[in-house]
């Protein structure tokens, strides 16, 4: 049987993070969904979670309350400095911005593999998961 994904989401859009699961429940490509409503209870999880329970994948906001997507990758970037577990995770930024300066801004940290335009297609979804 093939290995399970889990994966995170840190948005605070519980509607459009509700649909992303339903989508992956109802096709069965990940056993592990957590949500976080920002960037601070992403990176709280991320400090105390146990390394066999580390997500595969973020599917992260860029702008959220109390801390957004931007600092949540300065966080992280200072956090793999000292946690060298969470190299694998796949980092997707996931945006309703169409502003080429919050792309350029994402783009630079190496760790993020794209930004996406939100909402993201069912199919992406499908893709992302069903090929790693």
């Amino acid at each position: 049987m093939e290995k399970q994904k889990r994966i995170v989401f840190i948005d605070d859009d519980e509607q459009m993070v509700g649909l992303y699961k339903e989508t992956l429940r109802k096709k069965s490509l990940a056993d592990q969904m957590i949500h976080f409503k920002n960037g601070a209870e992403g990176i709280r999880f991320l400090k105390d979670v146990n390394k066999d329970a580390l997500p595969d994948y973020i599917l992260l906001d860029l702008y959220m309350p109390e801390m957004d997507g931007f600092e949540f990758l300065k966080k992280f970037d200072q956090l793999k400095n000292i946690h060298d577990q969470i190299d694998h995770i796949e980092i997707y930024v996931c945006s309703s911005s169409k502003n080429k300066e919050d792309r350029d801004e994402v783009m630079n940290y190496p760790f993020v593999n794209a930004f996406l335009e939100k909402p993201l297609p069912e199919e992406f979804l499908e893709m992302l998961l069903s090929e790693h």
